[in-house]
């Protein structure tokens, strides 16, 4: 039963371009081809943000890019119709220009609920003896963000509804705060590694299960040390997607 519910959801996934209000979330714009071939000509570049709708050809063509399984789908701009690939795709707008911080892109999308919840054991200011401090705000649209102050110690924790965890994968990307653990020349990590970027090692765990020929991605955690030690995972609790950072010495 469980792999049929993940199977569901792999192919849920999949097509989650197959409904209207799309944005592509590429940021230097998402190329239409007349073909669905990543070798087919080029009709036109659909800019970074831009809503459009989608829907896909009785067989479906799928497409690896940056190490995201994706798929191509057909769409309509500026009078034009041809083929992209939807991968690149967000159920909600890309984060702005101006965007620097996951809280920064979760008001973006969406007015807070209710006033922000703090909650606080011990002294802050002698923080050392074991005071600490967590913070939580609600948004309208399911989406929160958490915060927890401690000694020598910080985390924050996003829950966002309706991404995957290759969407936010991307979507980390996208955001400056998240510049030191993914930027926009990493890949999505498939398999267990160890890189360097510059002098730092960094260590990724992948957690994945098969489902036949495809990779059912469960979760991703990062590690590495810069003076502090920093840890970041990703993963989907149902339809919302989980993004936690921590750093400590």
């Amino acid at each position: 039963m469980k792999k049929i519910i993940l199977l569901a959801m792999l192919f849920t996934s999949l097509l989650a371009a197959a409904q209207n209000n799309l944005y592509v979330a590429a940021r230097s714009g998402l190329s239409m081809r007349d073909k669905p071939d990543a070798k087919a000509t080029v009709i036109g570049k659909i800019p970074y943000g831009t809503k459009i709708s989608v829907n896909y050809p009785e067989e479906i063509v799928n497409i690896t890019t940056e190490g995201i399984v994706g798929a191509w789908a057909k769409t309509t701009f500026n009078g034009k119709t041809g083929y992209v690939v939807n991968s690149y795709l967000f159920p909600v707008a890309p984060p702005k220009a101006t965007i620097k911080t996951m809280k920064e892109y979760l008001a973006q999308l969406s007015p807070v609920f209710g006033a922000k919840l703090v909650v606080k054991s011990g002294k802050m200011d002698n923080i050392e003896e074991g005071g600490w401090e967590i913070q939580k705000q609600l948004f309208k649209n399911g989406a929160e963000w958490h915060e927890h102050l401690g000694y020598e110690y910080n985390s924050t924790a996003y829950f966002i509804p309706g991404f995957t965890l290759t969407q936010g994968f991307l979507l980390v990307r996208l955001i400056p705060e998240f510049k030191d653990i993914f930027n926009d020349k990493d890949e999505f990590p498939t398999e267990n590694k160890t890189m360097k970027k510059g002098e730092v090692e960094y260590d990724i765990k992948v957690e994945k299960e098969m489902l036949g020929d495809n990779p059912w991605y469960k979760k991703i955690k990062l590690e590495y040390a810069d003076g502090a030690v920093v840890f970041f995972e990703m993963y989907q609790i149902d339809n919302q997607l989980m993004i936690f950072t921590g750093s400590g010495v």
